[in-house]
């Protein structure tokens, strides 16, 4: 018995295999931006530290202003990468509902496979003893 709709059940299942990959991708892309923020303030938070022992010994103004703008271009980079990680989380979370209405539909064509599987055996199944009905009633006209 084959499903009259299991090639569209199979491109369902396609399509959310392909938006599961492309979540991963995106998921992955996520970390790494995450992990460079991180890093960028373990950095910074280093530059702090090494700066506050340098101004317990002397300190000259150029050696200030490199630290400034060092801190100034980390404050912005940051900035930056805090708009990366919003826009790759907003990617993920349409994805997430991209695969909530992939899974939705392949469900649906799975409810309806079982549906169309239960009643092709009930129908085998009513043949079978209807088959045996006539038989055993062939068999006893036979004996009588």
């Amino acid at each position: 018995m084959k499903f009259r709709f299991e090639t569209v059940l199979k491109i369902n299942k396609d399509r959310e295999n392909l938006i599961k990959r492309e979540m991963g991708r995106i998921n992955t892309h996520l970390q790494t931006q995450n992990e460079r923020l991180h890093f960028m303030e373990e950095i910074a938070e280093e530059r702090k530290k090494e700066l506050n022992e340098k101004m317990r010994g002397e300190l000259n103004i150029d050696q200030l202003v490199i630290y400034n703008n060092f801190f100034n271009g980390v404050r912005l980079e940051k900035e930056r990468q805090e708009q990366v990680i919003a826009q790759v989380a907003e990617k993920l979370d349409l994805k997430k509902k991209d695969l909530v209405l992939a899974m939705m539909k392949r469900r649906t064509m799975e409810i309806l496979k079982e549906r169309d599987t239960t009643t092709f055996k009930k129908a085998q199944n009513k043949r079978e003893v209807e088959l045996m009905d006539e038989t055993g009633s062939n068999q006893w006209r036979l004996n009588s």
